[in-house]
């Protein structure tokens, strides 16, 4: 009995297997970014991040990535769960896009564990790759744990498209930052991470 279950496993059936123990080990570890050069001088940044507002009902992130951005307030920190209230600095509450701009700061070298929460669509690249992307509407989610290794401490391009199509609305961008306790939750990156060119 157990020969015959031994020759049935094809090796189509293997390829599954080991597809399936990859997904749920998680995504490989993003590494090779590079830090912005040369680094921004500290009299040129601002703290927070830049943002610039778009208006429409929106399904997809690709449907307002080429549009012409309307200036915003700038953002304190990506820490926002908006409930029903008006979407990040914006003055609406509804069909509201937004790309934020800026850099984020790691101190020091090592492997950073990200995680994404958001309602609805997001992409967010650091240093110029991709770090999380998830373009469709959907209700309150939060990614898997990202890992991100720095080798060179410093600032970082950080760029962000979100939107919010109707509802409640958030965007929270957390970390684990190197040495933390593995089984520890990701939490808000600080706001003084963050800065953008005056």
């Amino acid at each position: 009995m157990t020969g015959r279950s031994v020759r049935r496993i094809t090796p189509a059936a293997v390829a599954s297997a080991l597809a399936l123990v990859v997904l749920t080990a998680g995504a490989e570890m993003i590494a090779g970014l590079k830090p912005v050069d040369p680094q921004p001088a500290a009299d040129k940044l601002a703290p927070g991040l830049a943002v610039g507002y778009v208006f429409g009902r929106f399904n997809h992130i690709n449907e307002f990535k080429t549009k012409k951005f309307e200036p915003g307030k700038p953002l304190v920190n990506l820490d926002y769960k908006m409930g029903d209230g008006a979407v990040l600095t914006s003055k609406e509450r509804d069909q509201v896009g937004a790309l934020i701009t800026g850099f984020i700061r790691f101190e020091k070298a090592g492997t950073y564990g990200f995680d994404v929460m958001s309602n609805d669509g997001v992409r967010v690249e650091i240093g110029d790759k991709l770090l999380y992307e998830d373009p469709t509407v959907h209700s309150d989610d939060t990614s898997d744990r990202i890992d991100v290794k720095i080798d060179d401490p410093g600032w970082y391009s950080l760029k962000v498209w979100y939107y919010e199509k109707k509802g409640t609305a958030t965007l929270v961008l957390r970390w684990a930052p190197p040495g933390s306790d593995p089984k520890a939750k990701p939490v808000p990156v600080p706001a003084a991470a963050f800065a953008y060119l005056k």
